[in-house]
């Protein structure tokens, strides 16, 4: 069965452990993605991350924050590096400006396809660049990212082709006019079924669709139905 879960942000804004909690004793659930997506989350969970109960989940990945006020690129790392060895690291490439800095993460920095308002990794060729100067990096898909860039699917697609060697997991979730995830409507789940064919089937799914808990098992039975077709 393909490993899916919820981002612990999408189900809990802020609060780590009960976006945890909500996916213990889900047999559907078996991956998740910890995040830390505002600057001031990131110390705190990386603190407790060796604490955490997660032995349940086949596949946990780890989602650095959305922007740095505060935080230097090399403290950021410092503390990225205390995390599990085996955790994939989500990291929005406009945020990197030292490579040198982040390529210490090697293969475990996984790098997102962004959304129209950033200013870079929106196409193949924005995504190309930043790969070149950091080689050894995965690639998260974000299907919302991709469909807002590119309501065809083209785009997601061409991503596939091109970086599907370093594919490591996707985001699953529509996503608004001003970069917020929602549950998926018909429009986007038409959008995706023209990419989700292409998807391998160990590659994991995580939903940032924000939803309450009475949602969940509806979402993630959404999201199955349409990768297994």
């Amino acid at each position: 069965m393909r490993p899916m879960g919820f981002s612990s942000g999408a189900l809990a804004k802020s609060d780590y452990r009960r976006g945890i909690e909500l996916q213990q004793g889900n047999d559907q659930i078996t991956a998740i993605e910890l995040s830390a997506l505002r600057e001031p989350e990131l110390e705190p969970l990386i603190n407790a991350a060796a604490q955490l109960p997660l032995s349940r989940f086949e596949y946990v990945s780890f989602h650095a924050p959305s922007a740095f006020n505060r935080l230097t690129e090399q403290t950021t790392v410092q503390l990225l590096h205390s995390l599990p060895g085996d955790w994939p690291i989500v990291v929005h490439p406009d945020l990197i400006h030292s490579h040198d800095v982040w390529a210490t993460l090697g293969s475990r920095l996984c790098l997102e396809n962004m959304d129209l308002r950033k200013r870079t990794g929106r196409t193949v060729e924005e995504m190309r660049a930043v790969f070149a100067a950091l080689p050894d990096a995965g690639f998260c898909l974000d299907l919302g990212h991709a469909r807002q860039i590119d309501p065809t699917m083209g785009i997601a697609l061409d991503m596939l082709r091109t970086f599907g060697d370093r594919l490591r997991q996707l985001h699953v979730s529509e996503v608004g006019t001003f970069g917020e995830h929602r549950r998926m409507g018909f429009l986007a789940r038409t959008a995706y079924a023209r990419v989700a064919r292409y998807v391998p089937a160990d590659v994991p799914l995580i939903l940032e669709a924000i939803v309450t808990e009475s949602e969940m098992k509806q979402e993630l039975d959404a999201v199955r139905e349409l990768f297994a077709a």
